[in-house]
């Protein structure tokens, strides 16, 4: 029987060779630069691109920015083609070159779309066949100006009137090199005849008008453009099939009569995102749970847990808040094999500790510095100031599976510090399901109720605990967090965003009839800034 991780790989293969074989004779990578636009057009634009043929355009901005499309479709697509099946226009938010994950359109109209982080990609597959070569031998040369890349950066310090004068020169020296050629088309017009010649005669380096970069000068009185121009192989003729989750037919002008064909031009801006914290697929119905239970795949992109080295086992959780910073509790890190930096590292985007099989997104950092709390202490089993930083050694990669939570930067509409009583918070991690009971691999997570402070002191006045400054209590019969869950976040959704309101410090147990303490982040924001200067953290409330 074959191991189940080679089946998984094998698939991926066999299904991933179509499509990288789709798009084999036009693939781009664009890298563009913070505040720079770049216009990509499909090629031969403003012509119709050649009827059998497809390309791919990745285009990558700077880390923490996202990309701004505005793009005006003109796809070939008959009235009765409802599935897009014959020209199709592919937009994945999220950098995803499969085409199973992408948007798709067809049709003619604009839309307007945001990538998900900073990378996007865009694609077209025409699927109609081309017309019949014609019967009459033919010969087309098509000058090319400028030489092809593969992966393209935005050039600096070059005006659109340079590139205009050095194409006027060409353009002299070759006419006066080669008097006998005429030239029978308009520039940047071809017709689709032209094009259905070029397939005949096998022209491997067509020149196709695939991208203008503009970008704005600092000074306004200076602005400019910048043209680049991609030469590529002429994009081969084949057919395949689509497969994407949603379809969209935009018809702010008629469909075309026939099918065959078609172009698009789309702007595209690196902006930098108002916020980019506390993502999460699921809604607040699937957060909330009446019981601990298991956690969706990647529910919680911000969730880490924290492993030694040398046992490769995790002992607490944390909550990932930047790039190089994940919060956890100061009272993971008093051992021998725990207070040291270098014996330790946090695993991120995973889910079932016991396999290696149910997600891809699953990395492993090492870190490189445990900042506690100065005033961090534990006596009568009381941690006060119960709160670390823990700084990675390479920077964190973001993906829809992992991602930053939110801080509570901003305090309730009565200046209360979130959370507030009566609130409910969700809690997760890979702690035992009872006390003293065996480690779940499983991210399990359970949804609490936060009680008045009042309340929670007066309960725990007859216990050998207290309950120390700023921290806050959660109570709900039968469910709590419990051993090895320390560390960990309490999530609460505030406009969609997961926010991380408290890390989990301190109980009698688990799930008796006394509260557990938690930590409350909203009264360590200074702290936390002061320890990561170079961070401008996002506010929860947005």
């Amino acid at each position: 029987m074959w191991p189940p991780l080679l089946l998984v790989m094998l698939f991926l293969q066999v299904w991933l060779r179509p499509i990288k074989a789709l798009f084999e004779q036009c693939n781009h990578q664009v890298k563009m630069q913070s505040g720079q636009k770049l216009l990509i057009n499909s090629p031969y634009y403003p012509a119709l691109y050649p009827v059998g043929t497809s390309c791919r355009y990745a285009v990558e901005a700077p880390k923490d920015q996202v990309l701004q499309f505005k793009c005006e479709l003109q796809l070939q697509t008959l009235s009765t083609d409802l599935k897009c099946r014959s020209e199709v226009f592919h937009f994945n938010s999220e950098g995803d070159e499969v085409l199973t994950s992408s948007e798709y359109f067809c049709g003619s109209g604009k839309f307007e779309r945001k990538s998900f982080l900073n990378r996007a990609v865009i694609s077209y597959i025409s699927n109609g066949q081309p017309e019949p070569p014609p019967t009459t031998a033919s010969s087309v040369k098509l000058k090319d100006k400028l030489s092809g890349v593969s992966t393209t950066e935005a050039p600096q310090n070059v005006s659109i009137e340079e590139q205009d004068e050095e194409a006027e020169e060409e353009e002299e020296e070759e006419q006066y090199q080669e008097p006998e050629q005429e030239e029978t088309e308009e520039s940047e017009d071809l017709s689709d005849e032209v094009l259905h010649v070029l397939q005949d005669v096998g022209v491997s380096d067509a020149l196709a008008y695939v991208a203008s970069l503009l970008y704005d000068d600092v000074e306004e009185s200076r602005k400019s453009s910048t043209a680049i121009y991609l030469k590529h192989h002429l994009p081969s003729q084949r057919s395949s099939k689509t497969s994407a989750k949603r379809v969209r037919i935009v018809s702010n002008y008629p469909l075309a009569p026939a099918a065959g064909g078609g172009r698009f031009t789309c702007l595209v801006e690196a902006i930098q995102p108002t916020c980019s914290c506390g993502w999460s697929r699921y809604p607040l119905s699937r957060i909330a749970s009446p019981d601990n239970e298991e956690a969706m795949l990647h529910e919680f992109p911000s969730m880490a847990g924290v492993l030694t080295k040398k046992q490769g086992k995790v002992f607490c959780g944390a909550a990932i808040i930047h790039h190089h910073y994940l919060l956890s509790a100061a009272h993971c890190f008093l051992g021998p094999e725990t207070r040291n930096a270098a014996q330790l590292r946090v695993v991120v985007g995973e889910h079932d500790l016991a396999s290696s099989f149910e997600t891809f997104a699953t990395r492993r950092y090492d870190l490189d510095a445990l900042i506690l709390h100065e005033q961090f202490s534990q006596a009568n089993g009381q941690p006060r100031n119960d709160i670390a930083l823990l700084r990675t050694r390479s920077p964190i990669v973001w993906s829809r599976h992992v991602g930053p939570a939110c801080l509570p930067l901003q305090p309730a509409e009565d200046g209360r510090k979130l959370p507030l009583a009566g609130d409910q918070v969700v809690a997760a991690g890979w702690g035992t399901t009872s006390y003293g009971g065996p480690q779940t691999t499983r991210l399990l997570k359970t949804t609490l109720d936060v009680i008045d402070g009042q309340v929670c002191r007066q309960t725990l006045a007859s216990s050998s605990t207290g309950v120390p400054t700023h921290t806050f209590c959660t109570y709900t019969p039968g469910r709590d967090t419990c051993q090895y869950d320390s560390g960990g976040a309490l999530y609460e959704r505030i406009n969609g965003r997961l926010v991380a309101v408290g890390i989990v410090s301190f109980g009698q147990a688990c799930a008796t009839q006394l509260p557990s303490v938690n930590t409350r982040v909203a009264s360590f924001i200074k702290w936390i800034r002061s320890k990561s200067p170079e961070v401008a953290y996002c506010p929860g409330r947005i």
